[in-house]
């Protein structure tokens, strides 16, 4: 391609030693090669920054950039305040690119004027084996989508994800935008606002990301507090967006399924906060229980019968009956399984999150 308008690549990196070369080299091997590469350190502790550096070494195109942790979505806020191109893009760095994506993926922007471009995933784990979310045949054909069925899109939660790293953006579109300080966790949820202020986009089903799924990555994680976090990072995401679709007529189709997943994030993460009430502050519960009752539930809403059940005692009881109610569940499960009555465990009620998704 002749005359290529300049990429910024955004890296954030943390931690990643293991990884990072191999991501960096697909990259710097892409055949559309105007990039200006930013790899954001994040305050590692093991050898990544060194990793960069070398990097930087290597190719004149990257730019290390060193700074202390901050978390995901700050590192990924000091590479859109460093990145000089029209265009950016980010990629994770324990992932990779296909060497095609973003030759593919600017021709098409540049060819209809669009603010956005988005590729197909493939998931790969740790043994090799790879679960395809798209399409993993390449035709490099791209479809053309509204703003308002973007937007619908990443709401519905099904077909397309709110990922920042599988998309090129027209760096315009930050202008205004929040990112979260210590946010790790739901941290991709500002897409949702990058394609309600875009024309339109086009999308891929080629998937040009490989995106790693490791053991010990921040949704693997099996630490409690950490698991914590990511259910109060992920519930105030979705209570952010419950909020925009009301304040969106366009995009109203999606009021009931956003409602549905406010609901059940939240009636899960109060079940936590009882279970688990020394990693959170004294009026913690409250402040998101009464979060939950403002949000009415109609006839027409979906909820699984035991959440809605939960609802409903919370919203007509109030907060310390349905903490009373809840704790006398959990005495009941101890009991029960002492005298070996069910095998349901009360110590694995850090509620899956993934759940009220199905």
């Amino acid at each position: 391609m002749n005359n290529q308008p300049l990429l910024s690549v955004i890296v954030p990196c943390y931690n990643v030693e293991k990884y990072v070369d191999k991501c960096v080299s697909s990259i710097v091997s892409q055949t559309y090669t105007n990039l200006e590469i930013l790899l954001i350190n994040d305050g590692s502790t093991d050898n990544t920054g060194k990793i960069c550096d070398a990097w930087q070494e290597k190719d004149q195109r990257i730019q290390v950039i060193h700074k202390q942790n901050e978390g995901l979505a700050y590192a990924r806020k000091t590479g859109v305040e460093h990145a000089t191109a029209e265009y950016v893009t980010f990629v994770d760095s324990d992932d990779w690119i296909h060497a095609e994506m973003y030759a593919n993926m600017m021709t098409a922007l540049l060819t209809t004027g669009f603010d956005i471009a988005q590729c197909g995933v493939c998931m790969v784990y740790e043994d090799g084996s790879k679960k395809h979310l798209d399409s993993e045949y390449y035709n490099g054909a791209y479809e053309i989508v509204s703003r308002i069925e973007g937007v619908l899109l990443l709401l519905g939660n099904d077909k397309w994800h709110s990922w920042m790293w599988n998309k090129i953006f027209k760096k315009h579109l930050f202008d205004g935008i929040k990112f979260l300080k210590g946010n790790s966790f739901a941290e991709d949820f500002i897409s949702l606002y990058l394609y309600h202020k875009s024309n339109q986009s086009v999308y891929f089903s080629d998937e040009y990301c490989f995106y790693l799924q490791r053991s010990n990555n921040i949704t693997g994680s099996t630490e409690i507090p950490k698991q914590l976090k990511n259910q109060c990072d992920f519930l105030d995401a979705w209570h952010d967006r419950y909020h925009f679709v009301e304040q969106h007529l366009e995009y109203h189709s999606a009021f009931s399924k956003t409602k549905q997943y406010v609901l059940g994030l939240g009636i899960h993460l109060l079940r936590n906060i009882i279970v688990f009430p020394q990693h959170f502050t004294a009026d913690y519960f409250y402040i998101k229980a009464k979060q939950i009752r403002a949000i009415p539930l109609t006839r027409k809403d979906k909820l699984q019968s035991g959440l809605k059940i939960e609802y409903y005692v919370l919203k007509i009881a109030g907060a310390n009956f349905y903490k009373l109610f809840r704790i006398s569940y959990v005495t009941v499960l101890k009991i029960t399984n002492r005298l070996k009555i069910t095998n349901r465990s009360s110590y694995t009620l850090l509620s899956n999150m993934w759940g009220v998704f199905k």
